[in-house]
């Protein structure tokens, strides 16, 4: 789920079909944008609120990135490659995309962060983001947080005007769906698959992180995506909370 720049859209993906929906913060305007035989995931609005790219997939086939007006109309693949595409991440001003490229059988070495410029469709590699994941474009446009494939325990920085990469925090547990506060002077991630599960945030310029919510005792929902969170427009966090029951039974059989 997330919610538009100027706060009054949502758009969220639907449990067990992975469909994408958009609707106004209060439920109404409701609208369906993707449809079977895709299982879609991962929505994110353009900085101006007239359309929403997501990753989407058939059995079979690698994901994939879409786009899709806000309105319904006009679904499109982002780029003619086969390769895992995932983690659409908006420039600030709408012109282009980032996205982390998954490793496939045939392409093992794939795996980094490209940018792709909307008005011309050619992709191109962030210098030195070979094995980084996730990636983040801050709302200044100056920075592109990432998180390793391999060690999922810390945060990477890319600045564009010195385009080089830096250890933003690290040694913090294994992480993930990191999301920059809206005034991009944090950055909130999940802390998961510990002992201590939490939300956390780290500081721009800063490399202490600090826990904002203790997720402990919380049953969160695994899903495809592992155990997603996303931000609110007041940086509260986002979870999917799992109510669902599970019982053991003990049937005694007679075997012929």
């Amino acid at each position: 789920m997330e919610f538009s720049r100027d706060g009054q859209w949502v758009t969220y993906i639907t449990y067990p079909d992975d469909l994408v929906w958009r609707s106004r913060v209060d439920g109404s305007e409701r609208l369906q944008l993707s449809y079977p035989p895709q299982h879609a995931g991962l929505p994110h609005w353009s900085p101006d609120g007239s359309q929403i790219a997501f990753v989407a997939r058939q059995t079979g086939k690698p994901w994939k990135i879409f786009l899709v007006s806000a309105q319904g109309s006009g679904t499109k693949e982002l780029l003619a490659e086969n390769f895992n595409e995932v983690d659409p991440s908006w420039s600030p001003d709408g012109t282009r995309l980032a996205y982390g490229r998954l490793p496939i059988s045939t392409a093992p070495e794939a795996e980094a962060i490209f940018l792709v410029d909307l008005k011309t469709g050619q992709a191109s590699t962030v210098p030195g983001s070979e094995g980084l994941f996730s990636p983040r474009w801050s709302p200044d446009g100056r920075f592109l947080a990432a998180i390793p494939g391999s060690d999922q325990t810390k945060l990477m920085l890319y600045d564009f005007q010195t385009q080089k990469w830096s250890d933003w925090t690290k040694d913090v547990g294994q992480i993930g769906f990191i999301s920059w506060s809206k005034d991009g002077k944090f950055i909130y991630f999940d802390r998961f698959l510990t002992g201590k599960p939490f939300w956390g945030r780290v500081k721009l310029g800063q490399n202490q992180f600090e826990p904002v919510v203790d997720l402990k005792g919380i049953h969160r929902f695994l899903g495809p995506w592992a155990e997603w969170n996303g931000i609110t427009p007041d940086s509260s966090p986002l979870i999917v909370r799992d109510i669902s029951t599970h019982e053991i039974y003990a049937l005694d059989v007679q075997w012929p």
